[in-house]
C-alpha cells in the first residue's frame, strides 16, 4: 500500500507542475498586447551604444555598465509606447511571474515526491534526477503540443 500511495502523490504532484505550466500558457496566450505598437516604439528608440569589452578587464564595472545601458534602453523604450499598452505589458509580467511561482511550487512537490518513490524501490540519485528531468521535460511538452495542436485546429477552422 505504501508504493501504491507513493505513485499517487507522485502522479498528483507532476499534475500540479504540469497544469500551472499549462494554464499559464494559455492564459498568456490570451493576453492582448498590440505587436504593432511595440514594433513602433522599438523603431523610435535607438539602442545605446555597446560597453567596450575592455570592461572586462573589471568585470564588476562592465556587469555594472551593462545593467546600467540596459536598463535606460528599458525606461526609453517604455516612455515610447502608449499607456494601454504598458498597462497590458505588465498585466502580462504579472500573470507570468504569478504562474512561474505557482509551477515552481509544484515542481518542488513533485521533484520531493519523485524522490520518495525512488527511495521507495531503492533506487539511486541518478535514477531521480533523469526521472525529474524527462517528467518536467514531458509536462512542458505537453502544453507545447497542445497549444500547437489548438492552433492548428483554429487557423483550419478560419479557412473554412
Amino acid at each position: 500500500m505504501e508504493l501504491f500511495t507513493q505513485w499517487l502523490g507522485f502522479i498528483g504532484a507532476w499534475l500540479l507542475f504540469a497544469g500551472p505550466v499549462y494554464q499559464a500558457a494559455l492564459e498568456l496566450l490570451e493576453q492582448d498586447i498590440r505587436r504593432d505598437h511595440l514594433k513602433i516604439a522599438g523603431e523610435k528608440v535607438t539602442p545605446p551604444a555597446d560597453v567596450s569589452v575592455l570592461w572586462w578587464f573589471f568585470p564588476p564595472i562592465k556587469l555594472y555598465l551593462e545593467y546600467s545601458r540596459s536598463r535606460n534602453y528599458r525606461r526609453r523604450y517604455i516612455r515610447a509606447l502608449p499607456p494601454e499598452i504598458i498597462e497590458s505589458l505588465i498585466g502580462l509580467m504579472n500573470k507570468a511571474t504569478a504562474w512561474v511561482m505557482v509551477a515552481g511550487g509544484g515542481l518542488a512537490i513533485a521533484a520531493k515526491e519523485t524522490y520518495e518513490l525512488c527511495q521507495g524501490y531503492g533506487l539511486n540519485l541518478a535514477v531521480f534526477w533523469v526521472s525529474v528531468g524527462v517528467m518536467g521535460y514531458l509536462s512542458i511538452l505537453y502544453t507545447v503540443l497542445r497549444v500547437m495542436r489548438t492552433n492548428k485546429i483554429v487557423e483550419s477552422a478560419k479557412q473554412h
